[in-house]
This record gives structure tokens, sequence and C-alpha cells, in this order.
């Protein structure tokens, strides 16, 4: 149910809905219909400006960390949510956006700062009604890219069964304490020795569920959607773009899961 919840509440929170439903509200209210029109207007007028949305991507995601700042971690755990699982033939990995956490934690590992990569989640289209994973399975999976990237096979771990956030936390923990003997992993060490690498709008809330399931974990951003203010502040900047109201609704619904996570006790 909460898997079921949590992928139709997007929906729900996309600025576009809202101003649906105040436009049919305008066109079937006589009595609303001046102030639904208006607060539609409004609100597309916000939720378009791409100055208004990267203003608010800078106040939320977490910053990139300076490579030589980085320090040495046993593993790195890499959170799915990188591609289009419901394209065919499942004979490759067909990269989204946040592909670029997997390529940043290839750099990391290439440079020396994790020893291993551990990809957490399900990799598949799921159904969304019960969340099991739908058949055919791939024949190439990101243990077969990141071995084409000349990854050591035995540095390449999977936990394939999570299918959020708050899952992909808790599956790794049991997995890296079943495996913990391989991994090296000393808990009671002061400095953190396991790097959570994701989408740096994601990260806060991944960190969160992390440390609640008793993992001390450092992060690390990537695949940034802000750009830097100096470079945002033009007159383009006024225009609305319908990249801006994705943006938003992206960020909302990343905000909302952070406060329902919050709630139920998952940060």
């Amino acid at each position: 149910m909460f898997f079921f919840l949590s992928k139709t509440l997007f929906y729900f929170l996309m600025p576009i809905t809202w101003i649906i439903l105040l436009l049919l509200i305008a066109v079937f209210s006589k009595k609303w219909r001046a102030k639904s029109l208006k607060t539609g207007v409004l609100l597309f007028l916000l939720f378009t400006n791409p100055f208004l949305a990267n203003e608010m991507y800078l106040l939320w995601e977490i910053p990139p960390t300076p490579m030589k700042e980085v320090k040495s971690y046993e593993i790195g755990i890499v959170l799915t949510g990188m591609s289009n699982a419901g394209k065919e033939p499942k004979d490759r990995i067909y990269a989204s956006q946040g592909i670029d956490r997997l390529l940043q934690a290839v750099r990391l590992y290439k440079e020396g700062k994790i020893k291993k990569i551990l990809i957490a989640g399900m990799s598949e289209e799921i159904n969304i009604t019960t969340g099991e994973e739908k058949l055919p399975k791939r024949t190439y999976k990101y243990k077969d890219m990141l071995k084409d990237m000349c990854i050591k096979e035995e540095d390449i771990l999977i936990e394939p069964k999570s299918k959020n956030t708050y899952e992909n936390a808790q599956f790794s923990a049991n997995f890296i304490q079943k495996n913990n003997k391989e991994l090296n992993i000393q808990f009671s060490s002061n400095q953190n020795q396991i790097l959570v690498i994701t989408s740096a709008f994601h990260l806060r809330r991944s960190l969160g569920c992390f440390e609640e399931v008793g993992l001390k974990v450092d992060g690390f951003s990537t695949d940034f959607l802000a750009t830097e203010r100096k470079n945002t502040l033009t007159i383009f900047s006024l225009i609305p773009t319908e990249d801006a109201m994705a943006k938003w609704g992206r960020i909302i619904h990343e905000i909302v899961g952070y406060i329902v996570y919050d709630a139920t006790g998952k940060l």
C-alpha cells in the first residue's frame, strides 16, 4: 500500500494538476470563475518561471563535494532510478538523467575513493499496484555495464529487491551485515566507511533513511538540476518554460516525500 501511494501521490502533487483543476472550476463554476482563473494564471506564471525553479533547487540540493575532499570508503552505495525500465528489448540499460549516479561512482572507484560499488534497488519495470517485478527480466544489467567499464567483478555488489528509498537503506544494511566479513566494514570506527551516491535533490531523504536503519554514512551528490545563480539571472530566466514546471513537480514530490518519511519514522 505504501508503495502504491508513494507512486500515485506524485500525480496529485504536479503543478499542472492544480492548474487544470482551477481551470475546470473556472469553466464549470460561475461563482468561483474569476478567482479560479486568476489563481490558475498566477500558478502558471510561478511554476513556469525557470529562475524561481532554479532558486528552489539551489536551496534544496546538497552542494557537490570537491573530489580532493572525498575520503576513502570501503563501499559506495548507488541508488537506482537511473534508467527507463519499461523500454524493450531488455538487452541493454536505457539510461535516464540519473545515470550520473553510476558514472560518478565509477570515477570514485577509479580514483581509489571507494573500494566496492553496491547497486541498491530494483532495476526492472514494477507493477505499481503490487510493487512486484514484471517479466521478462533484463539480459543486460547494471553489473554488465560496470564490467564493461572495467570494474572488477568481485567489486560489484547488487541488492536487487528494494523498491523505494527506505528499502534501499534497509536492504542495503541487511546486505552489508550479512556479508560484512568480505566487506570489512568497521561499524565502531569513528570514520564513516560507507558513501551514499545519489542525485543531489534526493540525497537529504536518502541520508536520513540510512541513518535511521543504523548505518553511519556520508553522502555524495550527483545529477544536479540547479545551475549557479550568476548563470541564470538573465532576460531568458523570465520566459516561461515547460522544463521549469517539470522541475517544480519533481522537487515538490521530493519535499513531500521527505515530510511523509519523517512523519512515518523512516528518517
